[in-house]
Formats: C-alpha cells, sequence, structure tokens
C-alpha cells in the first residue's frame, strides 16, 4: 500500500515539475539549491575573471592609451580624479546637457508650480501641468523644435478621428519615415540652430510617435465608451508632459491617463521618503559612471577602431562587458530620475532596467529593460495580432512584427536589422524549448533517467549559457554597430577558438549559476520587476 502511494506522488512530482523524491536539496521558488562550496566556487570565479580582471585590463590598456585615442574624446575632467575622463558617448552627453543649471531650475520650478497647484487650484492642475511643460519644452529646445511637434501632435490627433487602426499605423510610420529621410532632415537640419536641437528635435519626434501611436489606437478602441477622456488637452498632456518628454519612460495613453485624472491627495511623509530614497539611488549612479569614465575609457576605444581591435583578449572582453553595465546604468538614471519627479504628480511610471547582468533569455531581456517600450509592443501589435493565445504560429507572427516595428523606429540601420533579427531568434528558440521541455515526453524522459533537482539545475545552467553569450554579442552589435559588433564576435569566439569559446562558455555557465541563485533566494520577480523600489 505504501509502495503505491510513494509511486504516486512521485508521478505528481513528475507533472510538477520533474523533481527527485530523494533529493536532500529543496526546491526554492522552484530552483533547486546547490552544495553551498560549489556556489562559493561559481561566486569567486565570476567575480574575479568575469567581472573584476577584465575591467581591470580595460583600465590598464586606457592608461597605456591616453594619447593615442582620436582626438576630442577625451576631456579634461576632475583633477582629483586624474584629470582627463572619457566623453565619446553620445546619448549620455546629450541628456547630461539636459541637466545643466538652466534644466535643474525649470524642474525644480516645474514642482513647485505642481504643489501650488495641488494646494491652491487642484481642479486646473492638469492646464497647470501643460501650460507649464510646453513653456519649458520650448525653453530647453528652442521655439523651432517646439514648432515642428506641435506640427507632428496636430496632424496625428486629426488622424484620430478617422477611428482606424490602419490609418493611423500608416500615419505613424509616415512621420517615422520623415525623420529617417535624408532629403526631409535635410531641410530639419536647415530650419534648427543648432546641431543640439536638431537631434533633440528627431529624437523628440520618435519618442513622440510612440506616444501618439498609444493614444490614437486607444481612441479607435475606447472612443465610444467615454469620449471626455480623449479631449485635446488631454492629447497634448500626454505628448508633452515634461517629467517623461525627453527620455521616457514610455506609458501607455490608458495608464498615464488614468493616473493623472485621479483626484489628487497631498504625499504622505512615508510616500517623500521612498521617493527620496530612489533619487538617492539614482544619483549615486550618475557619480559612479562620471567617477568610472576617469578610469576605464570603454566609450572611447568605440571612436577608436584601430585601438579597438589590438586590445588583448581580456580586455576586448572587458570592454563589451563596460559597454552593457554602462548602457544599463544609464537608462537607469535616463528612466530613474523622470519617474521620481512623475512620483511627485503621482504618477507611477515603469520601473527603470532590470540588471543587464542578471538576466541571461533573450525573452526577460525585452520584458524587463525597456517595461515602457514593452508594454507598447505587447498592447499594440503583439496582442492584436494574437499573442500567444492563438497558437504558436500567431505567437511568431507577433513578435516578428514586435522586431520588424523596433527595427523601424531605430532607424533601419544595417545593425538595428540584424540585432533584432538575432533578438527574434532567439526568442523564437527559448519558446520552443520552452513547450519542449514542458511537453509530458520530455518529462517522462528526465524521469527515466532519475535525474536530481540539481542535475536538473546544472543542465538548465549549461544550456543557457550559450544563448547568454549570443544576447551578450547582440547587445553588443546594437551599441557599437556592424564593424565593432562584428569584431567582438570575430576576437571573441573565432579567431580563439576553441579556447575562446570554451572559456566564455564556462564563465557564463558560472554566472547563470549565481544569477539561479538570487532567483532561489528572493526570487525572480521580486529582483525583475524591482519590487525592492
Amino acid at each position: 500500500m505504501s509502495s503505491r502511494k510513494n509511486r504516486r506522488s512521485e508521478k505528481i512530482l513528475v507533472k510538477e515539475g520533474i523533481q527527485d523524491v530523494n533529493d536532500a536539496n529543496r526546491k526554492k521558488f522552484g530552483i533547486a539549491g546547490l552544495p553551498r562550496l560549489e556556489l562559493l566556487v561559481y561566486g569567486a570565479i565570476a567575480i574575479v575573471f568575469f567581472i573584476w580582471y577584465p575591467i581591470y585590463k580595460v583600465y590598464v590598456e586606457s592608461q597605456a592609451s591616453v594619447y593615442k585615442f582620436n582626438y576630442g574624446v577625451l576631456v579634461d575632467g576632475f583633477d582629483v580624479l586624474g584629470g582627463l575622463k572619457d566623453d565619446a558617448d553620445f546619448e549620455w552627453n546629450f541628456w547630461r546637457e539636459l541637466i545643466t543649471l538652466k534644466g535643474s531650475v525649470i524642474v525644480f520650478t516645474y514642482i513647485a508650480f505642481g504643489r501650488l497647484a495641488l494646494s491652491f487650484c487642484a481642479e486646473w492642475r492638469n492646464s497647470v501641468l501643460l501650460l507649464f511643460s510646453m513653456v519649458s519644452i520650448t525653453l530647453l529646445v528652442t521655439w523651432k523644435c517646439m514648432l515642428v511637434l506641435l506640427c507632428y501632435a496636430v496632424f496625428m490627433y486629426l488622424v484620430s478621428f478617422s477611428k482606424r487602426a490602419l490609418v493611423v499605423w500608416a500615419a505613424v510610420l509616415g512621420q517615422l519615415y520623415t525623420i529617417m529621410s535624408p532629403f526631409l532632415l535635410s531641410y530639419l537640419s536647415n530650419f534648427t540652430d543648432s546641431e543640439f536641437d536638431y537631434h533633440m528635435t528627431i529624437f523628440s519626434v520618435a519618442l513622440c510617435n510612440l506616444r501618439f501611436l498609444s493614444f490614437c489606437l486607444d481612441y479607435c478602441s475606447h472612443f465610444s465608451d467615454d469620449s471626455t477622456r480623449f479631449g485635446v488637452l488631454d492629447f497634448l498632456l500626454y505628448i508633452f508632459y515634461l517629467p517623461l518628454f525627453f527620455s521616457g519612460p514610455l506609458m501607455s495613453y490608458k495608464d498615464f491617463h488614468n493616473q493623472i485624472e485621479k483626484k489628487s491627495e497631498r504625499l504622505s511623509i512615508a510616500q517623500y521618503l521612498q521617493i527620496i530614497k530612489e533619487l538617492l539611488r539614482y544619483v549615486i549612479c550618475i557619480i559612479f559612471i562620471e567617477i568610472a569614465m576617469h578610469f576605464v575609457y570603454f566609450a572611447a576605444y568605440h571612436q577608436s577602431f584601430n585601438l579597438l581591435r589590438r586590445l588583448p583578449l581580456w580586455a576586448l572582453a572587458g570592454n563589451g562587458l563596460c559597454h552593457l553595465i554602462f548602457f544599463q546604468l544609464k537608462y537607469e538614471v535616463m528612466f530613474g530620475v523622470p519617474r521620481t519627479v512623475a512620483m511627485l504628480d503621482q504618477v507611477n511610471t515603469p520601473k527603470p532596467p532590470v540588471c543587464i547582468l542578471a538576466v541571461f533569455r533573450f525573452v526577460d531581456m525585452w520584458r524587463y529593460f525597456d517595461r515602457g517600450l514593452h508594454s507598447i509592443l505587447l498592447n499594440y501589435i503583439y496582442i492584436p495580432v494574437g499573442g500567444s493565445r492563438k497558437g504558436f504560429v500567431r505567437q511568431m507572427l507577433g513578435s516578428l512584427l514586435c522586431f520588424a516595428f523596433v527595427y523601424y523606429w531605430h532607424g533601419v540601420e544595417t545593425h538595428i536589422f540584424y540585432w533584432a533579427l538575432f533578438n527574434w531568434v532567439g526568442v523564437v528558440l527559448e519558446t520552443v524549448t520552452s513547450k519542449v521541455l514542458n511537453s509530458e515526453t520530455a518529462k517522462a524522459y528526465v524521469y527515466k533517467f532519475n535525474l536530481s533537482c540539481v542535475s536538473w539545475r546544472r543542465l538548465t545552467a549549461l544550456f543557457s549559457a550559450p544563448g547568454y553569450i549570443a544576447l551578450s554579442l547582440a547587445n553588443l552589435l546594437f551599441l557599437s554597430g556592424i564593424d565593432m559588433g562584428y569584431l567582438y564576435f570575430e576576437r571573441l569566439i573565432i579567431k580563439s577558438f576553441p579556447t575562446g569559446p570554451l572559456v566564455m562558455l564556462f564563465l557564463y555557465y558560472c554566472m547563470v549559476q549565481l544569477i539561479l541563485e538570487c532567483h532561489r533566494t528572493w526570487g525572480k520577480k521580486y529582483l525583475c520587476e524591482k519590487a525592492y523600489l
């Protein structure tokens, strides 16, 4: 009788996830525990050889190449930190220009006006926020940029009256084309007063078009439910809302409108403390980035191809790692600082990116890095096409259209095409693998070979490591362009074969084990969704 019960319990465990009833290491958050010594070995190897040593080699090479970089990529920094700093990242410099004294004064004045409006004329608060936002943006980017944006906005608001999704899509794709056409861009260049205004206009048009898309498609779907939600002032506030205008994070119109229209109440002490805590986190990120750029010139190497290709292998790997970490920290700041300002208006925006080293799947990278963009793609492309509920073919078609739109939105460049293609292939392979491993046949085979939970975890890490490497290389392709992206692949994989790929596989395996242990300790959802913020 007892043997029947044991067999029955074993079958149940097999269905629930291939458990070994005799395994001493119990699962937590669905992940088995490893021996402590084994984890310590993985941790030591990952910290020393995956993170510290490659970055140290970049530091050594950077200091040895100070006078070899192209002119202008290194500028005078803080004397106490050594004098010179890496100034080659355009996007970081672009954002930093916005938070000069003028930008900071405008933001603090905006916060003060918002508090006064809430206290003395709460019913007019949104109108005050809209007026101040539009005036502030005009002061920061000149009236010419604002005029261009208003022309785009008025056109899209008129398009929304068609109440046809295909017309909206055609208008958005057409407007995006206007900032890709060399012929039209030449007119824009002549119209704007400076290079900063020119690039700001292009970037703002691209970002605003995602908001146009969200508003217009929501208008098409929900106008009959409540037409008062889609007034011209609601539209303009959504498009030009100052805290989120320049860098995001993106929000759908529905989410933004529901929050901004809520009856506002005074923030409690606990809410103010939460905002201050988050802001301090982002200030620390800014300080860390600025200090690091005095010692490791990773961005400068991407402006000096000849120096990059002559780097020793460990230094080249470290340079790529620095770029990936900087990519995440940069958007942590660019999404996080606006988020804290929006929180003062009781608008809860998508959270900043997850740590890029803590993501080893393509699916999770898209889900938890730019959460706002993921929400737009999910709600307006993936789900309308069918999503995961309409079968595998519709699911993959939805994913393909999402990546096709991302490619088009980013500017139809060659390296963006390959980056989007590699990401789509990665998502497809992960989806197929997940379906195969969750099939009854696969579970029966695993049970047949009597694999323990710990063995299953080791196999999971081993087979996840190649995907983790592919994800890192794909991100480097996106960040550095086609020539430098291929250089990383050629030096790290092809020319160093087989030693290089095997070393990378082992190091990435150790990192996957650390990530799995973090998921086991705190929970993947808690970490990836940043529930601790």
